[in-house]
């Protein structure tokens, strides 16, 4: 157990710590500038921990540390650690044992050019890593075409009248001298001076210096042709035409820093896609995909998870740029620019940050092909899937849409919500649809609001709010004394009232609450709108104006009201105009308040193709405090349709059948693999939107 005790006894010194469960597995290992701070702040009452990290700590029985003389010399022991440990809450790369680079073996007379998995210290020099073999194995083989070095373990060793042959693996010359694909140092026929230059060209083109090669291939097929050697001309535009196929993805990049690595993140399906763009001499020669292992991370621990592949990725790597692009800020950036000896910046704007975010739709577009992939080796059916969904969540009858939901915003600023829609488990983009939040005031950050403003503006193009023991009915002439007195006794309009044209409801035998639709040509005004104090904050206004606007047959209908009123209007789909109709301004100088105060609303009466179908299924984001919130709406409109909510650690799945319940529905199911592609559509789309607004206001 760590105590109090044993937290004030660790020392204030750099240095490594590692966090031990009740099996003595290493669960994390961190580093520290300050070793009794860093550990202690993770068992403070009021630390703000991230899910994944809290999940870790809920585990931990012990802490084991080592002390280090400087925090450079820490971070490279955990570095080391973590390759060892493989520990569960850290960042890890997928697969880095698979990894690959190109090695040239500078150190010999005659260099060979291979692929190989591991790095030694014998003087040769390495690209990479690399992630794909197979685009490896092509690039080389075009440029062997090209340069004809060799690719044998021969060791040969250049003399003054020829070679020394020796490490005799194979026989020699091999068939690849016959067939002109090698220039068969090995024979004594070309000599060191010669094929050092054949070398060059190859690093040159791996360091990204290639338009040479195409040019001087260009000028082969001009004299070639002069000469009337069709024949070899054709074999040369071969050549060209296989170089350019390489050289396809080298776009120019900034002319002031050359030689950068452009890092993009996505997260998605409980994985961290990764892209890298490798830009030498201003060239894109080379672009890289990733997958990190972080278990339960959010949103929360991008920082960390960016710094880790940092980390993970440089250290092997052999061919270090001048600076390194990442979308954001870290914490440890100064630390990590001391270690890499690189700069790290994160571009706010420009042609730099330009490039971050093609890296970012670049590792989006990676996780969106390992989907594709993944659903193949597991024979994913959607519709099958969507029949276990159904089983497993007691759902009566077929589910074909899901609509999911999510929130994003930055520190409290353009807080947006989402809703992606899957139907038969397929996005279905043209239905997604996006909230401006308008409920929250002054940098509030509120999720759960932000949720139950998002599903009660969804949810009321589907039913009208549900007001327990109220009747809503067309006004009739018996009514109007009692309504012309209310409306007097509030200062509202009671001016040629016709009592069809109200909407009343009643509790018990008592009008609470009315409101009309005054007609003007193909547009309407709702006046006179009234609740009852004791019946306010109950959604009665909204019920009286659900019924308004739905026996309205104009396509735009008008409404003035007091500002503080304002979000009552615009969580409802009203929004504020500037030119107000002056017909609109007649009728409210009707009112005996002052209409100084009055701000003008319009809303658009539209059959939205999207929000009129009614979902089978409806997911949001979130845990029981979400799901919690969001049920009280499910509650105000009387909704029947399933709600389900994907807790953040992305392991659980609760629903909300009248009580909030975990269900049985397994991390590692198909099931739940659909369900988590839905959060990420919305997630995906709601990170959009706030970027897009986030542009909008930087670029006003």
């Amino acid at each position: 157990m760590v105590t109090q005790n044993f937290l004030n006894k660790i020392p204030s010194r750099p240095g490594i710590y590692k966090m031990i469960d009740k099996d003595g597995a290493v669960l994390y290992v961190g580093k520290a500038k300050d070793l009794k701070k860093r550990v202690g702040s993770y068992f403070r009452r009021s630390a703000k921990l991230t899910i994944r990290i809290s999940k870790m700590i809920s585990k931990v029985v012990d802490v084991n540390y080592i002390c280090t003389d400087s925090e450079l010399e820490a971070m490279m022991l955990e570095l080391n650690l973590i390759k060892d440990l493989r520990p569960k809450y850290n960042i890890l790369l997928k697969d880095d044992k698979n990894f690959c680079y190109i090695k040239i073996t500078t150190g010999e007379d005659f260099p060979g050019v291979y692929i190989t998995r591991k790095i030694e210290k014998d003087g040769s020099k390495y690209y990479g890593p690399k992630t794909s073999m197979s685009k490896v194995k092509h690039t080389l083989e075009v440029l062997k075409d090209f340069f004809k070095f060799r690719d044998c373990d021969l060791g040969i060793k250049a003399l003054d009248n020829g070679v020394e042959v020796y490490r005799k693996t194979i026989k020699y010359p091999c068939l690849q001298y016959h067939i002109n694909a090698c220039v068969g140092p090995c024979t004594g026929t070309c000599k060191k001076e010669d094929y050092a230059v054949l070398v060059e060209g190859v690093m040159r083109f791996l360091d990204g210096d290639s338009d040479w090669i195409v040019d001087m291939l260009k000028k082969k097929i001009e004299s070639a042709v002069k000469d009337r050697k069709f024949e070899e001309a054709a074999k040369i535009r071969d050549k060209i035409t296989a170089m350019n196929d390489i050289l396809e993805r080298q776009k120019i990049s900034n002319v002031l820093d050359t030689n950068q690595d452009v890092v993009g993140l996505y997260v998605g399906l409980g994985k961290v896609f990764v892209n890298l763009f490798i830009i030498r001499n201003g060239k894109l020669i080379d672009s890289e995909n990733f997958i990190l292992d972080a278990k339960e991370a959010s949103d929360d621990d991008i920082g960390e998870i960016l710094s880790g592949f940092l980390k993970n990725y440089y250290s092997e790597c052999e061919s270090m740029p001048n600076s390194v692009l990442v979308p954001f800020e870290m914490e440890d950036k100064s630390e990590l620019e001391d270690w890499l000896g690189v700069k790290i910046v994160a571009p706010k704007r420009g042609e730099k940050s330009d490039l971050v975010e093609m890296s970012c739709k670049n590792a989006e577009h990676f996780c969106k092909k390992m989907t594709v992939k993944w659903e193949s080796e597991n024979k994913f059916d959607p519709k099958e899937v969507l029949g276990e969904m159904a089983e497993a969540l007691k759902i009566n009858g077929k589910i074909k849409r899901i609509e999911g939901y999510d929130i994003s915003h930055m520190n409290g600023e353009f807080t947006v919500g989402s809703m992606a829609v899957m139907e038969n488990g397929e996005p279905k983009n043209g239905d997604y649809r996006s909230f401006n939040i308008k409920s929250l005031k002054d940098k509030k950050i509120d999720d759960y609001a932000s949720l139950i403003e998002v599903l009660s503006r969804r949810l009321k193009y589907l039913y009208a709010p549900s007001v327990s023991r109220v009747i809503a009915r067309k006004g009739l002439k018996k009514d109007e004394k009692v309504v012309k007195k209310m409306l007097d006794r509030e200062g509202l309009n009671s001016v040629n009232m016709v009592m069809r044209d109200f909407v009343v409801v009643e509790s018990g035998k008592k009008i609470v609450g009315c409101g009309r639709l005054i007609r003007f040509g193909n547009r309407d005004v709702i006046s006179s709108l009234f609740v009852d104090k004791k019946m306010r904050g109950t959604g009665l206004g909204h019920l009286i104006l659900h019924a308004l606007v739905k026996r309205s047959k104009a396509k735009r209908i008008y409404i003035g009201c007091h500002p503080k009123n304002a979000g009552f209007y615009e969580k409802f789909g009203f929004r504020l105009i500037r030119e107000v109709p002056s017909f609109v301004k007649e009728l409210d100088s009707n009112c005996t308040i002052s209409c100084n105060v009055l701000a003008y609303f319009v809303y658009e009466k539209k059959v939205d193709k999207s929000f009129s179908v009614r979902p089978d299924l409806v997911l949001i984001d979130g845990g029981r405090g979400q799901l919690s919130s969001v049920a009280k709406v499910w509650g105000a409109f009387n909704s029947k349709i399933p709600l389900i909510s994907l807790d953040k650690s992305g392991k659980k799945v609760f629903v909300f059948d009248g009580e909030i319940k975990e269900t049985d529905i397994k991390a590692d199911s198909n099931v739940f693999y659909l369900l988590m592609r839905v959060i990420d559509e919305a997630h995906r789309f709601a990170n959009g939107l706030r970027e897009k607004q986030h542009i909008n206001f930087l670029t006003k």
